[in-house]
């Protein structure tokens, strides 16, 4: 074998060595590797923790605001301002109720809601509270009503949300009445 075959098969050989002790460098991508969370990051190859579930965070104690459109009813042609806004209190508890649902408690009334992965918040069907009229009606004559409320809304982050709702009531001597309020959720 001559200097030139020798020089070629340790060339050869030192090449195939350092390419086989070459190891791939993996690139690491941090962030939440959870399919179900509001924040997946589908390129993320490592689980920074920072997953936000929506059902999780929608538990606890949120602060309101409650814009609720003006509803004026007439009975016996007087007429009386009906302030919805009062329905809802300045703080909800949320509570859990099952993966999924959850329970908005607005003045002792509960109102159950589906949270999605994504944070979309659906208020279930048949969903009523009682309002009691006694503090704004000068009639007297329309008392504790039952309202229906329909909506939905989104958990934007662990600290806001909002919900559009529809609320929808029947009124002795004024018939079929509704509004729809824009509630802000706060912590």
């Amino acid at each position: 074998m001559n200097s030139y075959s020798k020089i070629l098969i340790a060339v050869i050989l030192s090449s195939l060595l350092a390419i086989s002790s070459c190891k791939k460098e993996e690139i690491i991508i941090e962030g939440c590797t959870e399919s179900t969370a509001m924040n997946y990051n589908a390129t993320a190859t490592s689980n920074d923790g920072s997953c936000i579930l929506a059902y999780e965070i929608a538990i606890g104690i949120w602060n309101i605001s409650s814009e609720c459109a003006d509803l004026t009813i007439t009975i016996f042609e007087q007429s009386v301002e009906v302030p919805l806004n009062e329905i809802f209190p300045e703080t909800i508890e949320i509570t859990g109720e099952e993966d999924g649902v959850v329970s908005l408690d607005v003045n002792e009334n509960s109102i159950l809601a589906d949270v999605a992965n994504n944070g979309v918040v659906t208020i279930q069907d048949n969903q009523t509270i009682s309002f009691d009229t006694d503090s704004f009606d000068p009639t007297g004559l329309i008392g504790v009503v039952e309202v229906d409320i329909t909506g939905s809304g989104t958990i934007v982050s662990a600290s806001n949300g909002n919900l559009s709702l529809t609320l929808s009531f029947e009124i002795p001597l004024a018939g079929s009445q509704s509004s729809t309020c824009e509630i802000a959720f706060s912590r």
